[in-house]
């Protein structure tokens, strides 16, 4: 496969993702407004950074992959959002 099918798949993962992000941004920043201890903050800080990294990581792929084409940077930039999500994923399961 292309590198830009990558891309293409990447982005459409991302903005999959974009949607439960922003939900579970926003229930996290009422759970922190609910209890004031930092850890709750702490953790609606790193889901609040979710839905701004699946917007902004494909744009800085595209970017990338529009000013040298044949660097595999821009899959990773592209895959970086899912791999955050898996990691927030793990942390609420583990928790």
């Amino acid at each position: 496969m292309s590198l830009r099918i990558w891309l293409w798949l990447g982005t459409a993962l991302d903005a999959i993702i974009l949607l439960p992000a922003a939900f579970m941004a926003f229930s996290a920043l009422g759970f922190a407004f609910s209890y004031p201890q930092a850890t709750a903050s702490l953790v609606a800080f790193l889901f609040a950074a979710l839905p701004v990294f699946c917007i902004v990581a494909p744009f800085a792929a595209w970017r990338l992959h529009r000013k040298r084409p044949r660097d595999l940077n821009a899959a990773f930039t592209v895959a970086a959002p899912i791999v955050y999500a898996a990691f927030l994923v793990v942390l609420l399961l583990w928790n």
